[in-house]
């Protein structure tokens, strides 16, 4: 028997809130997707959540998503805004696979702001910045708020989401941190624009990249030569987070990177998971969802 979409948010959205150290590193498919997250120098709590996820619909057809929100400090429970956000997304996703992806991840997003807006009235939010890849090929990346995603391709590391704040949307932010002034995040309400990240030649990306604020206090040239290295995306991770604590360590820091996302299911029987199957990482751990799919939508 399939899981209730609300059982898999509240599965979710508990592991999410365990506790967990204050920073870690951790790998996912064979080493080609890493994560990192840390609480940094200065803030008490971590607000931030990045996670991986594998969706296995049938034996031949999954998706995987990497997924980062930060929490809007000075808010409302930030933390749980964004694991609430996190858990919203994955549910919605799972339980809508017969859309295309983009109004897949657009309809998603919304389903978390309803979800953190219904609980927080706009006095909490948390970013969001997304993509999901599948075995058919098809690839789309979504972002709301100042969380970031960057790509490498042969000329170099670009930003390629806008932030969603007043200097953000004139500005080619990358490796610049930007005052926080959100004009959307995830629990602002009805008036919710969710941004369609448009990457271009999708398979010429040699590099993805999901960043939370934390980072974007590492000074402009240093941040693009880190991720021009010929590095694992564990060791990019790790850079990147112990230099955003040299600058300060001012925020919590998260990290997602995807160096060989075309490469996840070249091997299926090292990658594949039961079918109904939903898999997460973070930073901290993993766990699986059994039965997270109806039979009917196995294909």
């Amino acid at each position: 028997m399939a899981m209730h979409q609300d059982a898999i948010k509240e599965h979710i959205q508990l592991w999410l809130s365990r506790t967990v150290e204050n920073g870690a590193v951790r790998e996912s498919f064979e080493s080609s997707i890493a994560m990192g997250c840390d609480v940094g120098n200065i803030r008490p709590e971590n607000q931030d959540r990045v996670v991986c996820v594998q969706v296995q619909v049938t034996a031949c057809d999954a998706f995987v998503m990497g997924i980062l929100c930060d929490g809007m400090g000075g808010m409302a429970s930030g933390a749980n805004c964004a694991s609430l956000s996190i858990a919203s997304f994955i549910s919605s996703c799972v339980n809508n696979l017969d859309l295309p992806v983009a109004e897949r991840l657009l309809g998603a997003a919304e389903e978390a702001n309803t979800d953190v807006y219904s609980m927080y009235n706009s006095n909490g939010g948390a970013t969001l910045s997304a993509f999901l890849y599948d075995t058919a090929g098809q690839f789309e990346a979504i972002n709301v708020g100042d969380s970031r995603i960057y790509a490498n391709f042969a000329h170099g590391i670009k930003q390629y989401s806008i932030d969603d704040t007043f200097a953000g949307q004139n500005a080619d932010a990358a490796g610049v941190h930007l005052s926080k002034g959100l004009l959307q995040y995830i629990g602002v309400g009805p008036d919710l624009k969710t941004q369609l990240v448009k990457l271009p030649k999708f398979r010429n990306i040699k590099r993805l990249i999901l960043t939370s604020d934390g980072a974007h206090y590492i000074e402009a040239n240093t941040f693009k030569q880190i991720l021009n290295q010929k590095l694992s995306a564990s060791e990019l991770c790790n850079r990147l987070i112990q230099v955003s604590k040299w600058c300060g360590g001012y925020d919590n820091t998260s990290v997602l990177i995807a160096n060989d996302l075309l490469k996840i299911f070249s091997q299926p029987e090292k990658t594949s998971l039961p079918p109904g199957t939903v898999k997460l990482w973070d930073s901290f751990g993993e766990i699986q969802l059994i039965g997270a799919i109806a039979p009917a939508n196995f294909g």
